[in-house]
Formats: structure tokens, sequence, C-alpha cells
């Protein structure tokens, strides 16, 4: 068994969580690769940013099916599975242009940061299980998401790169959030 912080934060976990550390690994990953490139901005950004959301999808319908016991956790990964989806294939289709692209990035951010929000109020029925604090620490994160998502277009208006930076910060944020707080979320799985 894995011993947790005060904040239930594991880095290894069980069988059970493997998918999802691994979606927040690519999340991770995918929001690296943006920061990387964000002063850099090519089709190279679109295609790789659409394949690590891709797979990231992925993972979490593999982590939502995982969790069918638990009508939360297994509706909060269905629903962003699918919004990372949703995003990767309007990316690829529609996110042609610079400006298009942050649009949409800011799109699915906020996206993300309120389902994130919603899944930590979700969460608050299970605070026997889970500690308050790791409860307000994944609604935090979805609170940074949301408010850069919506700094995101003025930002872009001052200089695109900084606000693909922010982009790819958020993403990474995002990932490290499930890979830090998988533990914690298998004891409602």
């Amino acid at each position: 068994m894995i011993n947790e912080g005060k904040l239930g934060i594991a880095l290894f976990s069980s069988q059970k969580q493997k998918s999802q550390v691994l979606y927040g690994i690519l999340l991770s990953v995918t929001g690296i690769f943006l920061l990387l490139l964000s002063y850099d901005p090519s089709l190279i950004v679109q295609y790789g940013l659409a394949g690590g959301m891709f797979l990231s999808s992925f993972f979490a319908f593999v982590t939502a099916n995982k969790s069918k016991g638990s009508e939360i956790p297994y509706k909060f990964n269905w629903l962003l599975g699918l919004g990372m989806f949703v995003y990767a294939l309007i990316i690829l289709i529609y996110g042609s242009t610079l400006d298009r692209f942050i649009t949409l990035t800011m799109a699915f951010l906020l996206y993300f940061g309120i389902v994130e929000i919603i899944f930590g109020f979700g969460l608050m029925a299970y605070k026997k299980s889970i500690s308050l604090q790791v409860i307000v620490f994944r609604m935090i994160i979805g609170l940074l998401m949301a408010v850069g998502a919506v700094l995101m277009p003025g930002m872009a208006l001052v200089d695109k790169n900084t606000s693909l930076v922010v982009a790819g910060t958020l993403i990474l944020f995002g990932g490290i959030n499930f890979i830090l707080l998988a533990n914690a979320v298998r004891k409602i799985a």
C-alpha cells in the first residue's frame, strides 16, 4: 500500500488508477509540449496537441469504465474524456490559424475548469472518505483553469505566444492534478 501525505497525494497507484495516472501523464506531456513550442507555433503544435488529447481521452474513457461502480468519478472521467476528444477533433479540423487555435484552447480550458469544479462539489458527498483538503485542491485547480481561460483572449491581444504559455501551463497543472490525486479518488471508486 502507498503511504499518502496530508493531501492524499500518491505518485504511484494501484492497478485501478493506472489509467488515470496515464492520462494525467499524457496531459502533462501535452502541456509541456505546448509550453516548449509556444513561441514557435506551427502545424506541429496543432497535430501534437490533438494527438496528446486523443490519447488522453482514450485513457479518460478507460478510467471512466473502471469507475462504473461509483457514479461521480464515472461521470467526471466520461465528461472529461468526451471534452478532450471533441477538443482534439476540433483543433484538427478548425484550429488551422493561431487565433482559432487560441480560441478553441480557451474554450476547452474553461470547460475543463468547470468540470473540475463540479467534480469537487460532487466529491463533497464523499468527505468522510476523502479529506476536504483534497477536494479544495481539485476545485482550486479547476478555478485556476477557468480563470486562466477567461484571461487568455486578453493575453492574446497583447502576445499570442503568452496565451499559449498559459494554456500549456494549465494543461500541465491539470495532468499533475490527476497524477497526484489518483490515490485519493481511488477511495471512492
